[in-house]
């Protein structure tokens, strides 16, 4: 995070708490604290089976990115193992429009500290821009338009999310659910990604949202941070949940994980 945002933390009114008493009034939030059920929430949602559709820009799984029917991926791509992204290419080249970065983002400033000084590209010298090569990278090897988001581009100058999605249908576009809290996306789930890496890019993510950068220790087991999983079926659901789980047992109760089955399933039910 930047100087400039760290000084402004330090004064009276701290932004953060006040993002933090906006977002304890969300109503999906206060539903799930007194302990409804996350499938009957999300069913009420009027919209619900309008959020699952084909998905076309890939965005960083940042809450704070949100510029098209999202496929969040920790840096959009920027973690993957080089076997993954290869597979993902592969897999979907010519499917995706968009692909952006965005500045001060988490999961390149995290890569770009790992790089030994002859891994580093040349003329690249910050993080925002290791991050912006490596993005347009992904996009021409997925034949895709690339675009690069400002901090004043962003929907939030603070990491304000409260929940993390873990989509294993890789169609959830939280966008058409007014009201829904801010949350990462961690689309990977549904496109082929490895058990291992989500647990890495959810216990990435998951570390921002409980560390200096996002809420951190005003998340506890009453106000826990929350996984939800998004899937296709009962099956599904259990594996992820318990994916989720190992990758996040170090917080303990600061974290809540559960899910819900996509309207899909439940026709086929019917």
């Amino acid at each position: 995070m930047s100087h400039k945002i760290e000084n402004i933390m330090n004064t009276e009114e701290n932004p953060m708490d006040n993002g933090w008493l906006k977002a304890r009034q969300n109503g999906v939030i206060k539903r799930l604290d007194a302990g409804e059920s996350l499938q009957e929430i999300m069913e009420s949602f009027p919209d619900f089976k309008e959020a699952f559709h084909e998905l076309d820009t890939i965005d960083c799984s940042d809450g704070r990115v949100l510029s098209g029917k999202k496929i969040g991926i920790a840096g959009s791509g920027v973690l993957l193992p080089p076997e993954e992204r290869a597979k993902f290419v592969e897999t979907y080249k010519g499917k995706a429009k968009v692909l952006t970065t965005h500045d001060d983002c988490g999961a390149a400033d995290l890569k770009f500290k790992s790089l030994k000084p002859e891994e580093i590209p040349a003329g690249i010298t910050t993080a925002d821009e290791y991050g912006k090569y490596c993005g347009k990278k992904m996009a021409e090897d997925l034949g895709a338009r690339h675009e690069h988001l400002g901090r004043d581009e962003m929907a939030n100058e603070h990491h304000n999310e409260t929940a993390l999605v873990i989509d294993q249908t890789g169609k959830f576009n939280s966008t058409n659910l007014d009201g829904f809290p801010p949350h990462f996306v961690c689309t990977g789930a549904g496109l082929g990604f490895s058990a291992e890496y989500m647990k890495s890019e959810v216990k990435t993510l998951a570390g921002i949202a409980l560390g200096h950068h996002g809420f951190g220790d005003r998340f506890d087991e009453q106000k826990p941070f929350r996984i939800i999983v998004a899937a296709k079926n009962q099956t599904e659901l259990n594996r992820w949940v318990e994916i989720g789980q190992e990758a996040v047992n170090e917080y303990g109760d600061k974290i809540k994980v559960e899910g819900f089955i996509s309207p899909e399933e439940s026709e086929e039910k019917e």
